[in-house]
């Protein structure tokens, strides 16, 4: 088959498609809009998309079509994610040596029913064999 070009007209590009089409940029075009940072900030942190989407004034399934359409959405998701496991990570971190003596006090008060007593103890073990286990 031929081409439908004319005589000399020239071949157009994807740019000249792109610059010829009306409308708004499509959501691969345009950089991530800040309130989907916010939702997907939201998102990362335990909430529902439903509710991060409505916490920006947006609908859950715009939000979903920003994850699956945008180029940076994922990464920016993951990222995110990420941040908020670190962040959890470090709390409990922190908190365990209290957490630990809690346990012992709990194990060593006399007044404790027999079943409170072997649920802490379960605890402390199970502390134990998970940092033996993990480097």
């Amino acid at each position: 088959m031929g081409s439908t070009r004319k005589s000399g007209e020239k071949e157009m590009t994807i740019t000249d498609i792109k610059d010829k089409r009306k409308g708004s940029p499509t959501i691969k075009e345009i950089p991530l809009p800040p309130h989907v940072q916010r939702a997907l900030v939201i998102r990362s942190n335990g909430s529902t998309w439903k509710v991060a989407a409505e916490s920006v004034g947006m609908d859950y399934r715009t939000l979903r079509r920003y994850l699956r359409d945008h180029p940076d959405a994922t990464n920016f998701l993951e990222r995110q994610t990420q941040d908020a496991l670190d962040q959890s990570h470090s709390k409990l971190i922190a908190a365990a040596p209290l957490a630990a003596q809690r346990l012992i006090d709990l194990i060593n008060d006399e007044n404790n029913k027999g079943y409170v007593v072997v649920q802490a103890v379960e605890g402390i073990v199970f502390g134990i064999r998970e940092r033996l286990i993990e480097p």
